[in-house]
């Protein structure tokens, strides 16, 4: 949204202008082109006819004063201005009254000067604090990061499938010299691009992602000296990506990586994780083990880590892209906002505001760019939907609402840098995305500047929209270096622990009675490296494409992993042991094993860490229970994890469930008419390359998506008889036994009251986990695999370039153990 100033106060600039006005210098070369412009006789013809035309002519002469009319004359855009009665007639109706002459050019270039002057006094002031700070700024200039998703921007150069590159980029200096910002090109490149400039915190390094070219590098990670502009690199290795570094206060740095050779469940795109190298380059070490994108690491005045994780295990892709943070070493990894709203759709490009537990960040899509709604997030009102989210610049009210590409109406907003809770450096396009016959056209290469912008919307520009658009911006100077908090990770350990207040807190346990959760049940979760075949979910969340699927349509949209259980004890209290650098989840069991509450999302701990929580899914704005003595687990210590059924694997239906169904079911439910069939008869989906069983898509009552072949087979998750937690469920928390096991009329209706009575209670049990864990089919990406010999040969290609880089980080790992 535009800043809304309105006709009034322009003239009221031009009335206070007047004075000084009068006894100005006379109007120069520059004022009298600019008045023929705006009267219309010194444009061309095509100009006159075209308002577009006629103001980009404008701001091409005069870019600054062409903002200044933006705000003032807003809620015209500049275009409008020229094209309407109520825009061009008030300002030369002004200009006329200021210069005492009629309406016409001595008037209008007597008023420019004006408003000029007025104009100049303004930007001073508004920009005071600015230029006491700091007289240097650096950024990138580069195409609009996205894709077809807002975190698509890897381009590798043996991406699987989408790749969203534009060549061209500059790392540009900006320096405060006579009341203007001017550029300097510190190193560019025509056939690559230049992004995520940051600088240290003693001001004298600037580090930058650059990829060379398209197909012949990839995103790696350099650093320039502020004062020689002398580069050196810190990483490489074609086939990976590093981008959207930051420096850590202990000196190393932090930044967003491919290493992970994973990619996402609902495409095809490469995903990337965060990484810690020394300042050096050398010694990377992976910190978080995240099913899809992480972007934009930032560290607060604190010493804390902001960044932004999608994440959807067990529910919808669409809306859980969540404001996240953990310590530098990677510990604490918690949600900060939105981890179980439908708003903002992604939080993107956050940042701390220094002295303050406030946050500046961009409220953009899903399925959009990166741009989007400048929002100010105060998560002491509230982590959840619109509770501690304003949108600002200018305030205005702010409603949760459900949008898929969020945010690419109107102007548009990028890379904030908090100066204050009031003002900010931001990259900002006034434009915004071009309408072209009702429909969004997106000019990714040019459009955005740098300005200084307070949250009422009043602005100032600093660097030129002109060229390629601006990245994010920073402040090349000394800052003040946050807190180094001592790191409690021990490498040596290959463990950490969890514990558990009281599982029976927060609001994902309510109206459940105390001793009702006998156990805490740990899955682990197992990430695809290629995209072989698909199928489909769609439900309340969203619908999506589900590559290498390993589960029917709107079943686990990933493999599970049988961890281990652990005791809950009478007062709600657990404490355990589990492997560190291992993403994990929890579900919560009744006394038969069924699914009481469960997580969908994940949690990751660093070896040697002791983790821990108050309750389940409870507001991180609680504290502690109060008790006069320890819980009895933490009386107890950390206990190992049980068995699941045997040792740690993937849950295989063919393995674990078949075998049950051959033994009691089959026999009689054969398929014959009238029968449903639990045999173990092979079905080959062709769409999703799988060879399922017909007893697996007869319990999940599942049915060709559609009627051409190839028909993907999509799963019932509603069904009163076998129900389970969607992967298209919606984000907020969902009611304790609203799905699965204990909401499945099979177990209730049926199997409880004897209808096969030759089933143990263990074969219960393990039919229960089975959906409660979502109906996964498969153990790993390859089992009941129907793929080509290319098809096997690209998956074996891309393992091994996960292996490779799992062994490597495995040697940092390590070396780390050793040091004293």
């Amino acid at each position: 949204m535009q800043h809304r100033i309105g006709g009034a106060a322009l003239i009221v600039y031009l009335g206070l202008a007047a004075a000084f006005a009068r006894g100005a210098p006379g109007v120069t070369p520059d004022g009298q082109a600019l008045a023929a412009l705006l009267l219309g006789r010194g444009a061309t013809e095509a100009e006159r006819q075209s308002p577009h035309a006629l103001w980009a002519a404008v701001e091409a002469h005069d870019e600054m004063l062409a903002d200044w009319l933006r705000q003032d004359l807003a809620p015209l855009k500049g275009p409008e201005l020229l094209a309407s009665d109520d825009g061009l007639t008030r300002f030369l109706t002004a200009a006329a009254a200021v210069s005492g002459q009629k309406s016409g050019p001595a008037a209008c270039e007597t008023a420019l000067a004006a408003y000029r002057a007025a104009c100049a006094q303004r930007r001073a002031r508004r920009l005071a604090r600015v230029k006491a700070e700091f007289s240097r700024l650096v950024y990138a200039r580069h195409f609009v990061m996205g894709g077809s998703h807002y975190a698509y921007t890897e381009a590798l150069s043996d991406a699987q499938a989408e790749r969203n590159f534009r060549a061209g980029g500059q790392l540009c200096l900006a320096e405060w010299r006579d009341g203007l910002w001017h550029e300097t090109v510190l190193t560019e490149t025509k056939e690559g691009v230049i992004r995520d400039a940051d600088v240290d915190y003693d001001g004298r390094a600037i580090l930058f992602a650059l990829k060379r070219s398209d197909r012949g590098d990839d995103y790696h990670l350099y650093e320039m000296d502020a004062a020689t502009r002398d580069v050196r690199p810190l990483t490489e290795g074609l086939g990976i990506a590093d981008y959207e570094g930051c420096y850590l206060p202990d000196g190393r740095i932090l930044f967003n990586s491919t290493r992970c050779m994973q990619i996402v469940d609902c495409w095809w795109t490469e995903v990337s994780n965060l990484y810690r190298c020394d300042r050096d380059g050398r010694n990377i070490l992976r910190l978080t083990f995240d099913q899809v994108h992480l972007n934009y690491p930032a560290v607060t005045s604190d010493g804390r880590v902001l960044y932004t994780r999608w994440e959807y295990n067990d529910r919808s892709q669409m809306y859980p892209q969540p404001l996240f943070q953990m310590l530098p070493d990677g510990t604490a990894q918690s949600a900060v906002y939105g981890e179980n709203s439908w708003f903002p759709t992604t939080i993107i490009h956050a940042r701390g505001i220094p002295g303050s537990g406030k946050i500046f960040a961009i409220a953009t899509g899903h399925h959009s760019r990166q741009p989007g709604d400048l929002i100010l997030i105060d998560p002491a009102r509230g982590r959840q939907e619109a509770e501690g989210v304003t949108l600002v610049a200018p305030v205005r009210p702010t409603k949760s609402v459900t949008i898929d590409a969020y945010g690419q109406e109107g102007d548009l907003f990028a890379y904030p840098y908090p100066i204050d809770e009031r003002t900010l450096l931001v990259t900002y396009n006034p434009d915004g995305w071009t309408q072209v016959d009702g429909k969004r056209h997106e000019n990714r290469m040019t459009g955005f500047g740098v300005y200084w912008m307070d949250i009422d919307g009043q602005r100032e520009l600093l660097v030129s929209r002109r060229g390629l658009a601006c990245g994010r911006a920073v402040p090349l100077r000394p800052r003040e270096r946050p807190p180094t908090r001592p790191s409690l990770v021990d490498y040596a350990r290959p463990t950490g622990t969890f514990y558990v207040q009281d599982v029976y807190e927060g609001p994902a346990m309510d109206g459940v009675a105390r001793g009702t959760v006998k156990t805490l049940r740990v899955i682990g979760l197992d990430y695809r490296a290629a995209g072989i075949g698909s199928n489909g979910n769609g439900g309340p969340g969203g619908g999506a494409l589900i590559s290498t699927p390993p589960s029917v349509g709107n079943g686990a949209w990933d493999p599970k992993i049988l961890i281990g259980d652990a005791p809950v004890h009478e007062d709600g209290s657990v404490f355990f042991t589990a492997e560190a650098r291992d993403p994990l989840y929890f579900m919560l069991l009744d006394d038969k094993g069924r699914m009481v509450q469960t997580m969908r999302s994940w949690t990751t701990l660093q070896p040697g860490e002791n983790a821990s929580c108050v309750g389940c899914h409870e507001s991180k704005n609680s504290v502690p229970l109060a008790s006069a003595r320890p819980t009895r687990a933490l009386a107890a210590g950390p206990r190992p994890l049980a068995p699941i059924f045997g040792p740690r694997r993937g849950f295989s239906f063919l393995k674990e469930i078949q075998p049950i169904l051959n033994a009691h079911c089959a026999g009689c439910h054969d398929g014959r008419p009238g029968r449903p069939d639990l045999t173990a008869t092979a079905v080959t989906d062709p769409a999703a390359k799988r060879h399922w069983t017909r007893a697996y898509l007869t319990l999940t009552h599942a049915r060709p998506d559609q009627k051409e072949p190839p028909a993907r087979w999509r799963g019932d998750p509603d069904h009163a008889l076998l129900n389970w937690v969607s992967a298209a469920s919606a984000p907020p928390i969902q009611r304790p036994r609203s799905a699965g096991s204990a909401a499945s009329r099979l177990f209730s209706g049926m199997l409880d009251k004897g209808h096969c009575k030759t089933l143990t209670p263990a074969e219960l049990a393990r039919l229960a986990l089975w959906v409660d864990l979502g109906v996964p089919f498969c153990a790993d990406y390859t089992e009941a695999a129907a793929w080509t010999p290319e098809e096997w040969e690209k998956h074996r290609r891309f393992m091994a370039k996960r292996e490779a880089a799992d062994a490597a980080d495995r040697a940092t790992l390590r070396a780390l153990a050793r040091e004293p």
